[in-house]
Formats: C-alpha cells, structure tokens, sequence
C-alpha cells in the first residue's frame, strides 16, 4: 500500500458527532489540516530552536549515511538461509543450508517450555517465516524466523530433555555455502556410531562456532544454559509474535498452544499551544491467541516427504486508544482479530479465514502491500506490522518446481480505520469545523470482492514476482457538497482499482536488495476543495540493508511516486514525490538493550519526521521503549503539518 505520500487513510466517522457549519457558502480555503495557532510557545518550540534541532537531526541523519555506505570494509557477507531438511531416522537430523558463511551459530536450550534455540548470523531468512512437521518421541515442531535484522532463530520445540549436536562445514559444491547440522538424541544418548557424517558427542557448554573451520561442533545435555538466553522472545510462524506455551504430552485430540502480549503505551507532548488540544493519549491492547493442531495420525498423507501442516487459529483483540483532555475522545473495541484454517503439504497451501497476508519487500513504504486495511489513528507512527488489520479472505498457493504461484480473494471490502475529525491526529484536527460527513461504506457483494494473483520464483540468488490486484480502495474518494440547505457536506465513497506489481529482493554481499513497484491505473486523492481527483499513480521503492559488526544494522529506502495527469490543487502531493525512510540501530548486552532510529525525508521541501528509541528487554518476556516522535517541514507539507504534535512515548509490552 502506498503507506505515507498522498493518502487520507480512511475517515473513521467519531460516533454521536455531528458536524454542522453555520452559513451554507462554500468555504473559501481548505478546512485547516490539523494546523493550530502556536502563540507564545516555549523556547523549546521557538523557530530558531526548531531549525536547529532539525539540521541537527538531519546531520545526524547525514552522519549515519556516510557510515552506511562507506563503514563495511570489514563487515561480514550475510548468509541466506535457503533450506531446511529434516530427516526423522535416529538421530533426528536437521540440516539448515547456507548461500554463504555465518560469523556464529549458537545453540542453547530455554525452559518452561522446553526448546532447543540457534542464533545464526549474520544470516537472513528467505522469505517470511517456516516451519516444519515433526513426528518424533522428542521434537513436538521446528520453526525458523528472522529474529532480528542480524540474526536468524531455529526453534525446536521439545517434549522433553535432550542432548544434541551441532557441527557446522562447508555445503556440497558450492564454494561459499554452509551447512549447519543439528542432530537431536534423548538425554542418555547411545554411544556414537561411525557413520561418517557426524563427529563424536561430547558434553559442552553452548557455544560460539566458527563459521571459518571445515567443520564445528558444540553438544550438550540437559541442564545447560546459556546465561540470558531467554531474555528476547521467539518469534513464530503464524503471524504472532510471542513465544508459544505448548502442552506437555501428545493427545488423542491433537495439541493446543496459547500466546498473546498485553501493551500500554503513553504519550505527552513537548510543547502546548494553550487551544484546545490533546497533548496526552493513552493506548491499551491487549491480544490472546489459541492455535489448535490435530494429531498427526488424523491428517491424510500426501504420499510425499513430510506430514501435511494442519492448524485452526484465533485470536481475540480488546484496544482502547484515548487522546484528551480537551476534546477528549475515547474509542474501545474488543474484535475477533484473526481467525483462519491453515492447510499445508509439500506441493500446496490452503489458508481460510481472517488474516494478514503480505505482498511486497519493502518497509513502512510498501507500494503493493495493499491487501489489509490498516488503522491510521495515530498516523504512522506504530510499525506498518503494527498497523495491520487482519481481513477475511482466502489465500491458496502452488509451489509446482521452482515457482510459487499464489491467489487470493478477498469477500469483502474493508477500509483504513483513521479519524476524520476530533482527535489530534484526525485530518482536520480535533475541531469538527462545521462539516457534516456522508460516508458510504464499500460494497459487499460478489460484484464487490477482491482478488489478486502473484507468481514468484528464485533466479540465480534473486526472488522475484509479480502480480495483479483487482480491490475497493482502502481510502475513500472525496466529494463536496457546499450548498446543502443544512450545511457543507463532505461525500466519502470507495471506488474500485488494478494494481500491477513487481519485487524483487537478493543479497549483494554486506548488503541486502530489495524493491517494489506498483502501477495503480486510479487513485484517489484529496485537493485543496476536498474532491477527489483520481489519476493514474505510478510508485517504486528501492532499499538497501546493511548488517555490520558490533550488531549494527542500517535500512535506506528511496521511494518515488509520479502522478499522471496531475492538477496542482491536489493536496501535499506534486507531480514527482521523492521520500528517503529508513531505520539505523545498534544492539547491546547481547540483545537485551537496543538504541534505533527511525526516519523519513521529503527530499524536495525537506519535511521530515524522526523517532529515535531506546528499547530494553532484560526482563523476560517484557519489552520496555523510551522515544521521541519529532515532525519537522513546512506547515502544508505531509509532516510539517503535524509540527505541534511532537511528543515523547514510553511502551511496555509483555509477552505470554
């Protein structure tokens, strides 16, 4: 989805308000876009004070490029890792393959309950997340994920203690490649056989291996740690992202797992304008999930390797988010948030239900992530993972050869959750400004539903893909009314749209590439009058990551979008848009402390918006974040319309 330039991401209607304007003429400007007075305000605040902070911050940002693009002398290549195949004969054997060499593996094991953990790195997962069926006395179930921007997680869930092995060689024919072997064995395990394949057993603390000899092993029984190993949470395969507490013995009726994460995140802001605003907010979610899987023996086999991944999984939302004190607004939900039968065999994948499924390679600005409406009542502040919405669709996926041919249809229609007025982050602020608004809701019938195709495939170290969107338009066409004997009325409507994309994403030594491009053939966007102009967009991406010693990790994205058959009226757009966003951090304390940066530029009228943050996670299963969100740029500019809302956060997040 075109996630920041151009977009009003959808007029969520605030309940009981209505919006009447005493003279029925035509306004003669725009109704202010969250634009407030700003007399008197404090040193903080003043225009030399707010230029200098932002040519400091912008130096920052300059500082940061240079040592992006020129401080990789000495970086270590980022491996992908591109297979994993596990053979189920005693030993369990799990071989994890490697395009290049990882500077280290670690293996340890984490209680209640109980897994087996490997950090590779610097690697990268290609793809989004995997997982693999195990029937097996000991291993319940093996999921991969990208842990971190530096690091790949292996997870095998136990059913009980084990002793393992790790041994790390070179991979069969390829002169860079790896391969790391991880065999599993109970906790008294029998004398080691010469197999030629694997080397001797012995009992070893967990350990650091080096990617540099032919081969590495570390071992170890149960009752080894590794000292604050299960201070990050694991990160899982279906879409959530707390660690999973699994049942202790198999059943007849199948297993069921929990997970969820409770979050309070408040803000203030730096400076008051003495209008009435909203300097203070308050959000709380909170997320339970259930993820049933049945036994093994009840699943029909597909002749092939490997049992077919069956699951059933649900989750339940309750969010309330409130900005005060003057106006004050309050919105509670408590929502079915995901919901959806996942089927899977070596050949094909079946997911029905409500989900979130995502197209597209890169962040935060993602021209063809356009399948999930998001909820844009803190503008993009959160995370674009964080503003997702799950929808109900279907999503079935072929994976003939080399190639993943994916559709998806999408029953019915749903829009942007974003405020049209009363909230500080509303677009025409917290004041209702006398307009009345007409919202008709998208259609839901067949006529209505969306659907869409994708193809992909791997090319010489390159996953490329293509595809063709046919959907209602998460935001809303705009029509004004201004002679209405009650009053202007503002008309909102959802109109239908094609999307053509392509993506791309490899790795180039240090650096991973990736990009995206989406031609829309319509497009609605806001003018000056508050119609709706619709032209044809075209909009690309391309990003660049860098994953560098002493855990530094840096993302630059540059995103151009042209308007065709522009009009000059159109609102904070012109006819080429040209954006810089991206993200530096650097981790401590072996990944319990975190400094980041997140960051996004209008290249052509310098507006800008910055969030540097500070994130702590020694606590288990609890993640604390101190930040700053600072907006700089002319007032009619994308972010220097939000001036005044500079503010500074504190989040916790705890994991179950």
């Amino acid at each position: 989805m075109q996630q920041w330039p151009g977009e009003l991401k959808n007029f969520r209607i605030m309940p009981n308000h209505s919006y009447m304007k005493g003279s029925s003429n035509m306004p003669e400007a725009t109704p202010p876009l969250n634009r407030r007075a700003n007399p008197q305000l404090s040193v903080v605040n003043s225009p030399e004070s707010r230029t200098a902070l932002a040519d400091l911050m912008r130096g920052l940002l300059a500082a940061l490029l240079i040592f992006f693009c020129v401080g990789t002398v000495h970086a270590a290549d980022v491996a992908t890792v591109s297979s994993l195949d596990l053979s189920q004969a005693e030993p369990l054997t799990l071989t994890i393959t490697l395009s290049g060499e990882a500077q280290s593996v670690r293996a340890f094991p984490l209680p209640n309950p109980e897994r087996l953990v490997l950090d590779i790195a610097p690697a990268r997962l290609s793809g989004t997340r995997r997982s693999l069926s195990v029937e097996h006395p000991l291993v319940r179930g093996i999921r991969a994920a990208q842990f971190s921007p530096q690091s790949v997680r292996v997870v095998l869930d136990l059913k009980q203690g084990i002793g393992h092995s790790v041994a790390t060689r070179p991979a069969a024919g390829s002169g860079s490649g790896q391969t790391v072997i991880v065999r599993v064995f109970p906790a008294d395990p029998p004398p080691a056989r010469s197999t030629g394949t694997a080397p001797p057993v012995g009992i070893l603390q967990p350990e650091e291996l080096s990617a540099q000899a032919p081969a590495s092993i570390s071992a170890t029984r149960p009752g080894d740690t590794a000292p604050n190993a299960s201070s990050k949470k694991i990160i899982l395969f279906d879409d959530s992202q707390a660690s999973q507490n699994v049942t202790d013995s198999p059943s007849p009726w199948g297993t069921f797992a929990l997970s969820g994460s409770v979050m309070v995140k408040g803000t203030q802001e730096l400076h008051e304008s003495g209008r009435p605003e909203q300097p203070r907010s308050l959000r709380n979610t909170v997320r339970a999930e259930g993820k049933w899987t049945p036994p093994i023996s009840a699943l029909p086999q597909t002749g092939q390797s490997g049992t077919p991944d069956t699951f059933v999984l649900a989750s339940v939302q309750s969010d309330y988010l409130g900005f005060g004190p003057d106006p004050s607004s309050d919105d509670y939900d408590l929502d079915l948030h995901e919901a959806y039968l996942s089927h899977a065999t070596p050949t094909w994948d079946l997911r029905l239900g409500r989900q979130i499924v995502r197209w597209g390679k890169t962040d935060q600005i993602s021209p063809l992530d356009n399948l999930n409406p998001q909820d844009m009542r803190e503008f993009v502040l959160p995370d674009l993972e964080e503003r997702k919405i799950p929808d109900w669709m279907g999503r079935l996926r072929l994976f003939p050869g080399q190639v993943t041919l994916e559709g998806v249809v999408i029953p019915f229609a749903e829009e942007n959750d974003f405020d049209f007025t009363g909230t500080t982050w509303a677009l025409l602020g917290p004041e209702s400004d006398g307009l009345r608004i007409r919202e008709s809701e998208p259609g839901r019938g067949l006529d209505d539903a969306g659907w869409g195709l994708r193809a992909g495939t791997t090319v010489d170290g390159w996953d490329l893909a293509a595809s063709f969107l046919h959907i209602t338009e998460k935001t809303p066409h705009l029509s004004l009314s201004p002679f209405n004997p009650d009053g202007p009325v503002l008309h909102a409507e959802y109109r239908r749209q094609n999307i053509l994309g392509l993506e791309f994403e490899t790795t180039l030594g240090t650096f991973g590439f990736r990009g995206e491009a989406a031609y829309f053939d319509g497009q609605s966007l806001p003018t000056e009058s508050l119609n709706s102009e619709r032209p044809p967009v075209l909009h690309y991406v391309l990003g660049l990551d860098y994953i560098g010693e002493a855990d530094w990790y840096a993302n630059i994205q540059f995103s151009h979008q042209h308007v065709f058959e522009y009009e000059p009226d159109i609102l904070f757009l012109r006819e080429d848009n040209f954006y810089l966003n991206g993200e530096v951090n650097r981790e401590f304390w072996r990944g319990q402390a975190m400094l980041k940066l997140r960051y996004a530029v209008d290249i052509l009228d310098g507006g800008s918006f910055f969030t540097p943050e500070a994130i702590l996670t020694y606590v288990k299963n609890l993640e604390l974040s101190l930040g700053l969100n600072l907006f700089f740029g002319p007032q009619d500019s994308y972010f220097g319309r939000y001036e005044d809302n500079d503010q500074i956060f504190l989040q916790a997040t705890y994991f179950f």
